[in-house]
């Protein structure tokens, strides 16, 4: 009976550490996500930053002359 005992001690340590190793490995994950996240925010940023100023460059650009006349 101590032997069972001892394997099922044994059973839950190694559990608790694979607990332990997917929380850390889940926070880390977590941290990966929010910093793709953060950095996907910035890029859509930019875009429509440079969207916006290839607008107001074409808007400028004087009207092509009609080539009927």
């Amino acid at each position: 009976m101590d032997q069972d005992v001892d394997q099922l001690g044994e059973r839950v340590e190694r559990m608790l550490e694979l607990v332990r190793r997917l929380a850390d490995e889940n926070a880390n994950l977590r941290d990966q996500l929010e910093a793709s996240r953060s950095a996907n925010q910035q890029l859509q940023q930019r875009i429509a930053e440079a969207r916006a100023r290839v607008e107001s460059a074409l808007a400028r650009l004087p009207l092509p002359a009609d080539s009927a006349e």
